[in-house]
């Protein structure tokens, strides 16, 4: 079974938790040729590596002018040009799987935060207090839309209410590739995070 990392969702994508299953091939890989986030020109960029197999040489003039351009000036570790071959090396760095939104309620709000995260995975809400009578219907619309609602009882405990809908891919599309990188981003900034504070500071000895 794949390790699921648990990051905060990023500007944009606010007030969520990402679970992730990181491609350590391809991270390892980004490592050793210092890429990081492979989003330089946004959805443009991930449209132009869309346009060629990864790890197959493909005639460099056989594309369009611009993505000649963009494979020209791409980064180490994007691709490599060679004989007037061109070889894809970058892929997705890895596969957002679940989004959960943490609520007092099984509110609106909740739902509207949990919704913006549909085209890319699975979604569930987390509330700390059971739905009054009142929100039943809000359970019915989470019901509707896909989304689940898990309890977090006091002891710690999470008791399942309204059962996510799993989150098919029907494509691959340069926004979920975008998606995926800017969570692959924000996963590099927490190990980032973790190696400064493991690093702890030397207090060099008082004179007597």
């Amino acid at each position: 079974m794949a390790e699921l990392i648990q990051v905060p969702s990023f500007s944009g994508y606010g007030g969520a938790t990402l679970h992730l299953v990181i491609d350590y091939t391809e991270h390892e890989r980004r490592q050793q040729a210092g890429l990081g986030k492979a989003i330089g020109h946004g959805f443009g960029g991930l449209d132009h590596l869309m346009a060629v197999p990864d790890g197959i040489p493909v005639p460099l003039t056989s594309l369009t002018k611009q993505q000649q351009a963009y494979y020209r000036k791409a980064p180490a570790g994007i691709c490599t040009i060679h004989d007037g071959q061109l070889t894809r090396h970058v892929v997705r760095p890895c596969r957002v799987v679940l989004a959960t939104v943490e609520s007092p309620t099984a509110c609106r709000g909740a739902l509207n935060s949990a919704s913006r995260f549909a085209p890319f995975c699975t979604r569930t809400v987390v509330i700390r207090r059971l739905p009054h009578r009142k929100h039943f219907n809000y359970l019915h619309e989470y019901d509707f839309y896909g989304i689940g609602v898990t309890y977090q009882r006091p002891d710690g405990g999470r008791e399942p209410i309204v059962e996510p809908r799993p989150w098919v891919p029907m494509r691959h599309t340069p926004a979920a590739w975008y998606f995926a990188e800017q969570a692959y981003g924000t996963y590099l900034d927490t190990l980032h995070n973790r190696a400064i504070a493991s690093v702890q500071p030397v207090t060099e000895p008082q004179e007597p």
